[in-house]
Order: structure tokens, then sequence, then C-alpha cells
């Protein structure tokens, strides 16, 4: 199993901002601490904000935050909302065309190891997986 790129973004920006919770973050800083395109990041928080995993607010004093503490958000509802497709192998796909999938024993272990990440991903909490500002270059005073 392989998360997407998108997914890894994700759970890097929430990193980040559980690290400076409970200060206010913005897209530059993120671009600057990640190096990466400007439209990527926007595109991921804006699919973080749609879950309601981050919040944002406009104007003076706005920016990004947590959209409940760090300690309530699960490592799993991250990776839940932005993956969008958990079927590992064709016989697990809509339009399934695999000629054995009625007499297959692979599925049955297939499905126990998607539900055994899912459930362990879901016992971190972003809490758990935070770093510290200074892990990201800022001073901390």
């Amino acid at each position: 199993m392989r998360l997407n790129d998108t997914t890894d973004l994700a759970l890097r920006i929430m990193i980040y901002a559980a690290s400076v919770h409970p200060r206010r973050f913005n897209i530059d800083q993120i671009v600057q601490t990640y190096a990466l395109p400007r439209s990527t990041i926007m595109k991921v928080v804006s699919s973080l904000t749609q879950g309601a995993l981050l919040s944002a607010q406009r104007g003076r004093g706005g920016g990004l935050y947590l959209a409940r503490e760090a300690s309530e958000i699960s490592v799993g509802d991250i990776i839940q909302h932005m993956e969008t497709d958990f079927d590992l192998v064709e016989c697990m796909r809509t339009g399934n065309r695999c000629t054995i999938t009625e007499s297959c024993k692979l599925i049955p272990p297939l499905i126990a190891a998607r539900k055994a990440f899912i459930e362990t991903i879901g016992r971190y909490s972003v809490a758990d997986v935070a770093l510290a500002p200074s892990d990201f270059g800022m001073d901390t005073a």
C-alpha cells in the first residue's frame, strides 16, 4: 500500500500546524518550509479546510490553524479524507473483471490488512506526531 503524494503533503501540513499551534500560519510559510509549489500547497490546504481538519480566517490577524485540538485529529482522519482509493487490487474495485474472484483466497487477508492499517493509524493523533517549532527552524522565544 502506498499513500499518494497529496496525502503525504497533507500529513506534513498537519504536523506543521500542530507544531506551531496555537499560532496561526500561512501558505507562504508552508511553501518555504517544504520547498513545494504554492499551487500544490493551496490545493492540499483547501482540501484540509473542506474536510474540517484546518480552519482559515481571512483578513488582518488571519491565517490557518487546526480546526480542532491536535489530540482530537487522528492521522487516520487525515489519510481517510485525502485518499480516494483503498481498493488494493482489482477484485476490490468497481468493474472488477478478475476471473478468480469467486474462489480467490487472497481477498480476505487483503481486507484484513487494510482494516489493520486503518485501525493502527487511527490510534495516533496529530499531537502524537507533532514536532517542536525548532525542528522547523523557528525561534521558540
